[in-house]
Protein backbone atom coordinates (compact mmCIF):
# COMPACT_ATOMS: atom_id res chain seq x y z
CA UNK A 1 0.00 0.00 0.00
CA UNK A 2 1.21 3.52 -0.84
CA UNK A 3 0.56 6.36 1.62
CA UNK A 4 0.33 10.01 0.54
CA UNK A 5 1.71 12.31 3.26
CA UNK A 6 1.01 16.05 3.03
CA UNK A 7 1.23 17.24 6.66
CA UNK A 8 3.80 16.79 9.41
CA UNK A 9 4.61 13.28 8.12
CA UNK A 10 6.52 15.03 5.31
CA UNK A 11 9.27 15.76 7.82
CA UNK A 12 11.89 13.02 7.26
CA UNK A 13 13.00 13.04 10.91
CA UNK A 14 9.45 12.64 12.21
CA UNK A 15 8.70 9.97 9.57
CA UNK A 16 11.76 7.89 10.50
CA UNK A 17 10.60 7.85 14.12
CA UNK A 18 6.96 7.07 13.36
CA UNK A 19 7.23 4.56 10.51
CA UNK A 20 10.79 3.20 10.22
CA UNK A 21 9.71 0.22 8.09
CA UNK A 22 8.03 2.32 5.39
CA UNK A 23 10.44 3.86 2.88
CA UNK A 24 9.94 6.96 0.78
CA UNK A 25 9.28 5.99 -2.85
CA UNK A 26 8.42 9.20 -4.71
CA UNK A 27 7.08 12.73 -4.64
CA UNK A 28 3.48 13.20 -5.73
CA UNK A 29 0.97 15.85 -6.68
CA UNK A 30 -2.69 15.66 -5.72
CA UNK A 31 -4.69 17.79 -8.16
CA UNK A 32 -8.07 19.25 -7.29
CA UNK A 33 -7.35 19.59 -3.56
CA UNK A 34 -6.07 22.27 -1.22
CA UNK A 35 -4.20 22.16 2.08
CA UNK A 36 -6.04 23.62 5.07
CA UNK A 37 -6.04 23.35 8.88
CA UNK A 38 -9.54 22.33 10.05
CA UNK A 39 -8.77 20.29 13.16
CA UNK A 40 -7.41 21.19 16.59
CA UNK A 41 -4.88 18.75 17.99
CA UNK A 42 -4.83 18.55 21.78
CA UNK A 43 -1.39 16.91 21.53
CA UNK A 44 0.16 19.70 19.46
CA UNK A 45 -2.16 22.36 20.94
CA UNK A 46 -2.79 23.91 17.54
CA UNK A 47 -4.64 23.40 14.26
CA UNK A 48 -3.36 20.57 12.08
CA UNK A 49 -3.44 19.90 8.35
CA UNK A 50 -5.93 18.17 6.13
CA UNK A 51 -6.91 18.24 2.49
CA UNK A 52 -10.16 19.36 0.92
CA UNK A 53 -11.52 19.29 -2.61
CA UNK A 54 -10.80 22.52 -4.48
CA UNK A 55 -10.88 22.89 -8.26
CA UNK A 56 -7.65 24.22 -9.72
CA UNK A 57 -5.65 23.71 -6.51
CA UNK A 58 -2.86 21.23 -5.80
CA UNK A 59 -1.35 19.57 -2.73
CA UNK A 60 2.21 18.24 -2.90
CA UNK A 61 3.23 15.25 -0.83
CA UNK A 62 5.55 12.34 -0.23
CA UNK A 63 4.67 8.76 -1.14
CA UNK A 64 5.71 5.97 1.22
CA UNK A 65 5.41 2.20 0.78
CA UNK A 66 3.67 1.19 4.01
CA UNK A 67 4.38 -1.95 5.97
CA UNK A 68 1.30 -3.44 7.66
CA UNK A 69 2.85 -2.81 11.08
CA UNK A 70 3.57 0.85 10.31
CA UNK A 71 0.09 1.40 8.84
CA UNK A 72 -1.46 0.05 12.03
CA UNK A 73 0.77 2.32 14.11
CA UNK A 74 -0.02 5.31 11.89
CA UNK A 75 -3.77 4.65 12.17
CA UNK A 76 -3.40 4.80 15.95
CA UNK A 77 -1.23 7.93 15.79
CA UNK A 78 -3.66 9.72 13.45
CA UNK A 79 -6.69 8.63 15.47
CA UNK A 80 -8.26 6.54 12.71
CA UNK A 81 -10.68 3.92 14.06
CA UNK A 82 -12.08 1.86 11.17
CA UNK A 83 -14.86 0.47 13.35
CA UNK A 84 -15.75 3.87 14.89
CA UNK A 85 -15.54 6.55 12.17
CA UNK A 86 -17.57 9.06 14.22
CA UNK A 87 -14.89 8.92 16.93
CA UNK A 88 -11.98 9.19 14.49
CA UNK A 89 -9.85 12.32 14.34
CA UNK A 90 -8.84 11.39 10.79
CA UNK A 91 -10.52 9.10 8.27
CA UNK A 92 -8.64 7.11 5.69
CA UNK A 93 -9.37 8.03 2.07
CA UNK A 94 -8.19 6.77 -1.31
CA UNK A 95 -6.80 9.40 -3.66
CA UNK A 96 -5.14 9.23 -7.06
CA UNK A 97 -1.78 10.97 -7.00
CA UNK A 98 0.44 11.93 -9.94
CA UNK A 99 3.96 10.67 -9.27
CA UNK A 100 6.70 12.98 -10.44
CA UNK A 101 8.73 10.04 -11.71
CA UNK A 102 5.90 8.48 -13.79
CA UNK A 103 2.21 7.84 -13.92
CA UNK A 104 -0.66 8.01 -11.47
CA UNK A 105 -0.95 5.81 -8.40
CA UNK A 106 -3.84 4.96 -6.09
CA UNK A 107 -2.86 5.90 -2.54
CA UNK A 108 -4.28 6.04 0.96
CA UNK A 109 -4.21 9.25 2.96
CA UNK A 110 -5.97 10.75 5.97
CA UNK A 111 -8.65 13.45 5.91
CA UNK A 112 -9.48 15.28 9.15
CA UNK A 113 -12.82 15.28 10.86
CA UNK A 114 -13.06 19.06 11.41
CA UNK A 115 -13.16 20.63 14.86
CA UNK A 116 -15.68 23.40 15.62
CA UNK A 117 -12.94 26.00 16.32
CA UNK A 118 -9.53 24.65 15.29
CA UNK A 119 -7.60 27.89 15.64
CA UNK A 120 -4.33 28.30 13.76
CA UNK A 121 -1.34 25.99 13.34
CA UNK A 122 1.76 26.72 15.40
CA UNK A 123 5.06 27.82 13.88
CA UNK A 124 6.59 24.54 15.08
CA UNK A 125 3.90 22.50 13.33
CA UNK A 126 4.24 24.40 10.04
CA UNK A 127 8.02 23.94 10.29
CA UNK A 128 7.46 20.16 9.94
CA UNK A 129 5.64 20.81 6.66
CA UNK A 130 8.30 23.23 5.45
CA UNK A 131 11.19 20.95 6.39
CA UNK A 132 9.53 18.11 4.50
CA UNK A 133 8.67 20.24 1.47
CA UNK A 134 12.27 21.44 1.18
CA UNK A 135 13.69 17.96 1.82
CA UNK A 136 11.50 16.40 -0.88
CA UNK A 137 12.15 19.20 -3.40
CA UNK A 138 8.60 20.54 -3.76
CA UNK A 139 8.15 23.48 -6.16
CA UNK A 140 9.22 26.85 -4.81
CA UNK A 141 5.68 28.24 -5.21
CA UNK A 142 4.36 25.54 -2.88
CA UNK A 143 7.15 26.15 -0.37
CA UNK A 144 6.34 29.87 -0.51
CA UNK A 145 2.66 29.08 0.15
CA UNK A 146 3.66 27.07 3.24
CA UNK A 147 5.84 29.95 4.43
CA UNK A 148 2.83 32.25 4.16
CA UNK A 149 0.55 30.11 6.36
CA UNK A 150 -0.75 32.26 9.20
CA UNK A 151 0.32 30.77 12.55
CA UNK A 152 -0.44 31.34 16.20
CA UNK A 153 1.40 34.33 17.61
CA UNK A 154 4.43 33.22 19.64
CA UNK A 155 3.88 29.54 18.95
Amino acid sequence: MIYFAYGSNLDPVQWALRCPGSPHVAVGRLDGYRLHFPRHSPVRRCAVASIGAAAGEVVWGALYRMSAQDLEALDAREGHFADRPDESRYLRASVRVARLDAGVVETVTYVANPSPDPGLPSEDYVKHLLDGAIHHGFPEAYVAMLRSVKTMVGA
